[in-house]
């Protein structure tokens, strides 16, 4: 058997049998078109799920999983998701690995009920949230339970809703943000904080150009990935972005000059009335 095969129709046969599981959703490479997409499954690839419920509390711990017949995860970890709507439930399992979107039925429902009214798109939390889910639902995803009561819902908000995007105030914020961090990590390497530098290239400023890059490839029409991931396999030259430094005061140096290069010229194909200041 394929590394990882056994874990999905594990969670799916749980699901079924666990009433507290309104509605389980595939979504992730598994549900991608074929070998020949970018974002298709190969042999890394993990399980993702959503899972609507009404027992939350019921995945803060790994007691749940024993109901998997996979063996005790080899770790577990509950915490807020990237996009910071819902809890993600991640385990590493003998056989791969497990991600969980964990929804809570009774927070879904109001958002449906609202959607009805037609106020959904009134409420920014609320928007904000649906444009998230909308956006994972989207690439692909398969109702394994709950069709009769959330198929219709789910299909609606990911015709309705749009990707989450960048305004042009957005982008200038963000390009600002890049400045203050650049003179940051300039001080840093004079000062000998190589290691802080280092770090601050890699959270703060490549974090920035990632997300100009994406917004910038939405408003070309251009295939895009969000989480940056298989990036380097879309038809586009991404090395501008790339940060590659040794904590080496001369690499850091020519890695932030190459970051603010990448910077200035996204934000000019953005917002072109924007000027770097310094």
């Amino acid at each position: 058997m394929v590394r990882g095969e056994s874990i999905g129709p594990a969670v799916m046969r749980w699901a079924e049998r666990d009433s507290s599981v309104r509605a389980l959703v595939l979504i992730g490479s598994r549900v991608h078109a074929g070998a020949g997409s970018v974002t298709a499954a190969d042999e890394f690839s993990d399980w993702d799920f959503q899972v609507v419920t009404s027992r939350p509390e019921l995945f803060a711990t790994r007691a749940w999983t024993s109901g998997l017949g996979l063996g005790e995860p080899l770790a577990y970890v509950s915490r807020l998701g990237r996009l910071g709507a819902a809890t993600k439930v991640s385990a590493v399992l003998r056989d791969g690995e497990l991600d969980l979107v964990v929804i809570p039925s009774g927070g879904l429902r109001r958002a449906k009920w609202l959607l009805n009214l037609g106020l959904a798109t009134r409420l920014p939390p609320l928007r904000q949230a649906l444009g998230g889910m909308a956006t994972v639902l989207r690439d692909g995803h398969r109702i394994v339970k709950g069709e009769r009561e959330w198929g219709a819902f789910f299909r609606r908000v990911a015709a309705e809703f749009p990707a989450p995007r960048l305004g042009d105030a957005e982008v200038r914020a963000l390009a600002e943000g890049f400045v203050c961090d650049y003179v940051s990590t300039g001080h840093k390497i004079e000062r000998g904080e190589l290691l802080a530098a280092q770090r601050w290239l890699h959270l703060q400023l490549a974090e920035v150009n990632f997300q100009l890059l994406h917004e910038l490839r939405l408003r070309r029409g251009e295939p895009t990935l969000p989480d940056v991931r298989r990036i380097e396999r879309l038809p586009h030259d991404s090395r501008g972005i790339v940060v590659s430094a040794m904590p080496s005061a001369e690499g850091l140096r020519a890695a932030l000059e190459k970051s603010a290069a990448a910077l200035r010229e996204l934000v000019a194909a953005l917002v072109p009335e924007w000027r770097w200041p310094l």
